[in-house]
Formats: structure tokens, C-alpha cells, sequence
């Protein structure tokens, strides 16, 4: 498992306790695929990766259709137990894959479909760039990528498979800055959810457009509206998270 340097101990302890290796590459998420990609070209290696490319699509859409269980099982139990269907799902976006699964799955399962509202950092916008400029999807995005928001620090899309559902199908791009997914990790656990830094960001929308009576009109956002956000990590960077709640918890 190629991960950046930067990536925090405790994340990569996780995925050594699983039994893989874990190989540091000095440089940004970006820097780290290119790494990665670099060597197993060398060695012979299957690549298996979110992200993707000309020539490589196969493993990344299976990954993308695999995210989509996720929104299947939310669906399912919304409908069984409130009896509703989301008005808007507010989907969190590294490259973009997880999100391509939640508008896939919801395009073939709901008619008329929900509004769909990507989020991203500011600081690693590369869907809302590509979308701004209307790119092909391989314009990185013009930020460092170093946001708090950990999971989501990605500077170019998943070009081939994930770009062209965001493009076409998201009614609204949002891109935040740190302070909302700090605030959002700290009301959810007051609330009792543990959510990290970047499994938040969705309901850090809904914290926006609380007290902002502009981005709610933009994101067509009113009293009647069933939203559907996905707290996709818990407290990955214990230090950070104790840090954020005021408290040592994990």
C-alpha cells in the first residue's frame, strides 16, 4: 500500500494491522499514484486504485460500482424506516469515485432522482476546477492539497470514470474551507456520532446553509427537504480528533 509521507502514523498503523506492507512516498496524494503506478509498470504488479486514467478504467469503475452497496443499503432503510426518499444527497470528493457510486446507484434506484451536491476542500477543489473552466476532468486543481480534511486531499479527478457522472449530474459544487469540517467534527459528537475530518464534510454543508439564507436558495435547500450526507470515517487521527473535541476520547 503506497501512501504519502505525510499520511499520519496512526492511519498508517491501521493499515499495517491488517497485514500489509505500507510504503511512504515522499510527496502529496498525486506524487504517491504516480509512484505507485511507476512501480508497478517495474514489477508486474495489478494496480488496484479509486482513481483513473487513460488505460486504466476496469479496476477503478468496479471500485466506483462497489461504493454504490453503500448507497443501496441507505436507501433501503430510509425507505423501510421513515417511509422517504432523499430530495438531496451531499457527497464528499477526494477523486471522486466514492461520489460517482452515490449518483449512479441513486440515477438507477430513485425516479425523479435527488440533487446531487459535490463537496470538496478549497484547498484540493479538482472537481469544482474542471467544472469552473468546463475542463475534461485533468485540470489539478489549484490549491496545495493540504487541507484538514485528510481523505479528500486529491488534486486531479478520477478522469475516466467518476468525472463525467459529477459533470453532469451535480447541481451544485461546494468547496470548503478548514473551519467547517472542524466545526462539523465537533457538533457531531456532541450530537454522539463520531465522524473524522473528512467523513463530515456533507453534514459541514448543512452546517453552512444553516445561517446562510443564500446558499440554501442556491442549493435548493427549504423545510421539506430529506438529505442524505455519509459519515464515510470515524476518528482515523486520534490526536486531531481529541484536539477538535476538546476531550480524549479515542
Amino acid at each position: 500500500i503506497y501512501v504519502p509521507k505525510l499520511m499520519v502514523r496512526a492511519r498508517r498503523e491501521r493499515i499495517e494491522q491488517q497485514g500489509a506492507e505500507v510504503v511512504e512516498v515522499d510527496g502529496d496524494y498525486d506524487t504517491t499514484v504516480a509512484e505507485v503506478i511507476r512501480s508497478a509498470q517495474e514489477k508486474g504488479w495489478v494496480l488496484v486504485g479509486d482513481s483513473s486514467w487513460e488505460g486504466y478504467e476496469q479496476i477503478p469503475r468496479d471500485i466506483t460500482t462497489a461504493y454504490s452497496t453503500i448507497f443501496a443499503e441507505a436507501l433501503d432503510q430510509m425507505k423501510e424506516q421513515h417511509g422517504m426518499e432523499p430530495t438531496h444527497v451531499i457527497l464528499q470528493a477526494g477523486v471522486g469515485s466514492f461520489a460517482a457510486g452515490g449518483i449512479a446507484y441513486c440515477l438507477s434506484e430513485q425516479q425523479p432522482p435527488p440533487r446531487f451536491i459535490c463537496v470538496e476542500p478549497t484547498d484540493a477543489d479538482c472537481i469544482l476546477e474542471n467544472f469552473r473552466v468546463s475542463g475534461d476532468g485533468t485540470l489539478a486543481c489549484k490549491g496545495k492539497t493540504e487541507s484538514v480534511s485528510a481523505g479528500l486531499n486529491c488534486g486531479i479527478p478520477a478522469y475516466k470514470t467518476a468525472w463525467p457522472l459529477l459533470r453532469d449530474h451535480c447541481s451544485a459544487y461546494v468547496a470548503l474551507g478548514d473551519g467547517w469540517p472542524v466545526a462539523a467534527v465537533k457538533e457531531l459528537y456532541q450530537k454522539g456520532v463520531t465522524a473524522g475530518e473528512s467523513g463530515c464534510c456533507g453534514y459541514a454543508v448543512l452546517m453552512a446553509a444553516r445561517n446562510n439564507s443564500q446558499l440554501r436558495e442556491d442549493l435548493k435547500l427549504d423545510d421539506e427537504s430529506v438529505v442524505l450526507v455519509v459519515n464515510t470515517e470515524a476518528a482515523t487521527d486520534p490526536e486531531l480528533y481529541n484536539e477538535i473535541v476538546g476531550d480524549k476520547v479515542v
